[in-house]
């Protein structure tokens, strides 16, 4: 800590360093300075703990630092040394924040006890500032979730909070919408070099276009940016405008393209974008985002890429009954059985035949097969020759698991933005050829994944997870990752999630700005009666009785 001296005179300054003993008050620096003016620039400078001040001083007085420091530097304690038992001046340290008013001739008790009462005081405000600001920054960690998570339930249909208009007046100022376009940002239309450069971070990919978009939108107030908490990959836009569509389509595409740009100029990609019906804000919202994500899955990925795709398009498909991949499921489950990379081949290949007579696939035609496959990979679990009895962490060492990975949802695209088929078909080719390998893996050791699912936890608390969510994005059974989890961290997982979500309310609470409904819905729990139950069982409090105690 420092210390600033303030007097006109030196002797004075020099009586006050020989009286107290500052290394004992944990006081590293003395710093000294003839009138006010002086230790103002030397305040700014130096930021001391505590200024010991003269009153009356030429160029600028004691009373006019002390008002001084109280505008700009209240965390600093004031001392006052003065000369005159004078009850105005005394009334005006008081006004300005001085703690202790000492008369000269300086007794030394009388300033060691003034200076260890400052010390004292420095510290606990200083704990109490660290304490707010760890609190706030939890809070403004939250509070994006917490938007994210109300636009994201208007597409369930009408606003079950009454607040999303409260955020948009909160966080910009801006009028009440009265209606509003929805679009689609595809975060799976990322191109395979970013989608390979944050497989491990998608959570900073979708970080990084929300805040490219709601930058654009917020320029002129022309609407918001935020990630659909009920679907993965997809980042909400909603583009204000009016029942009648009063903004021109040229408009709404110059909006999308100047996202774009940012996303080209900040990832070197761009993305594609589904543009909904414009609807009355909020309860219409639901409308417009389903005529979106229709407009965006059902575009045909065998035409050039235009990255912006409208309902009508998506209507005007023809009909062509796609191949199902099931009736070529046992020439692909005998060529893994065989673990034969040509006879693999040869079996993709046979199905590739029939997807490249299609005229038009869509991105949901895409994910419909892939769901396909991981059927078929779920019941060839069954097949004879594995160890289908063997209990769940065994199967996982030899390079099995209860519920086996299929290939990423990223669509490969050509250099015109077309679904590269033969990309498409080396990737299922690998992957099976992969699979194949993994399930004569036996007695392959694996590292233990309970650290990564405490991660997970501690980053996805605010979401609503279940044991078998968890178990999923891991692919692991719920038995298995439920006993490896109490085996290595000697706590049931669910008790984790609890104690978790349950700090993190705890923090929420203490800002009075927060319903006890939303401080709930922020970390995680969709049931306000559900969570005061779990919050009285880990506390002993209800989360009014918690909050009444510590606000």
């Amino acid at each position: 800590m420092k210390v600033v001296i303030v007097d006109d005179e030196r002797h004075v300054r020099e009586a006050v360093r020989l009286l107290v003993d500052w290394e004992a008050l944990g006081i590293a620096e003395i710093h000294e300075a003839a009138n006010g003016e002086e230790a103002a620039a030397l305040i700014e400078r130096e930021r001391p703990g505590i200024v010991v001040t003269d009153m009356m001083m030429p160029v600028r007085g004691g009373l006019d630092l002390l008002a001084w420091l109280q505008a700009n530097r209240p965390e600093i304690q004031k001392i006052v040394i003065s000369g005159h038992d004078d009850f105005h001046l005394v009334r005006g340290t008081m006004q300005h924040g001085g703690q202790d008013y000492l008369l000269k001739p300086i007794d030394p008790e009388q300033l060691t006890g003034a200076l260890e009462r400052a010390v004292a005081r420095w510290h606990e405000q200083d704990r109490t500032r660290k304490h707010e600001l760890a609190r706030n920054m939890e809070i403004n960690q939250l509070r994006p979730v917490m938007r994210d998570r109300i636009f994201s339930d208007l597409l369930g249909g009408g606003d079950p909070y009454g607040n999303a208009q409260t955020v948009l007046l909160g966080e910009s100022g801006a009028p009440h919408p009265s209606a509003c376009l929805v679009s689609v940002l595809d975060v799976d239309s990322a191109s395979s070099e970013v989608a390979d450069r944050y497989a491990r971070h998608r959570d900073l990919l979708y970080f990084t276009l929300t805040n490219i978009a709601d930058e654009v939108l917020r320029r002129g107030e022309r609407g918001i940016a935020c990630r659909n908490l009920r679907a993965e990959s997809e980042i909400l836009l909603f583009v204000w405008t009016d029942a009648r569509a009063a903004r021109t389509d040229a408009t709404l595409e110059e909006t999308l393209s100047e996202i774009n740009d940012g996303c080209d100029l900040t990832l070197k990609c761009r993305f594609d974008f589904g543009i909904g019906t414009a609807q009355p804000f909020p309860q219409g919202a639901s409308t417009s985002y389903q005529s979106a994500r229709s407009a965006l899955h059902e575009r045909n990925l065998l035409e050039e890429r235009t990255y912006y795709y409208r309902p009508e398009a998506a209507a005007a498909r023809p009909a062509f009954p796609p191949p199902r991949l099931e009736d070529y499921e046992e020439v692909l489950r005998l060529a893994v059985l065989a673990g034969s990379e040509r006879q693999i081949g040869d079996a993709v290949g046979r199905w590739m035949a029939e997807v490249r007579r299609m005229p038009r696939i869509s991105g949901e035609q895409l994910r419909r097969w892939r769901d396909d496959l991981g059927d078929m990979l779920r019941r060839w679990r069954e097949t004879p020759g594995r160890q289908a009895d063997a209990p769940s962490e065994e199967r996982a060492s030899a390079g099995e698991t209860d519920e086996d990975p299929v290939p990423s949802g990223v669509i490969p695209m050509d250099a015109r933005g077309r679904l590269d088929l033969d990309r498409l078909e080396s990737m299922l080719r690998d992957f099976l050829t992969a699979y194949a390998r993994s399930r004569s893996a036996a007695g392959q050791q694996t590292q233990s994944a309970i650290p990564a699912v405490v991660r997970y936890i501690e980053q996805h608390y605010n979401k609503e997870l279940t044991l078998q969510d968890i178990a999923s994005q891991f692919y692991l059974s719920r038995e298995y990752i439920s006993r490896r989890f109490k085996q290595e961290t000697g706590e049931n997982l669910i008790d984790f999630l609890c104690r978790i979500r349950i700090d993190k309310a705890k923090l929420l609470l203490e800002s009075p700005h927060f319903k006890i409904s939303q401080v709930a819905e922020m970390v995680g729990y969709a049931d306000e009666k559900y969570f005061s139950k779990v919050f009285k069982k880990l506390t002993g409090l209800s989360p009014n009785q918690y909050r009444k105690n510590n606000v």
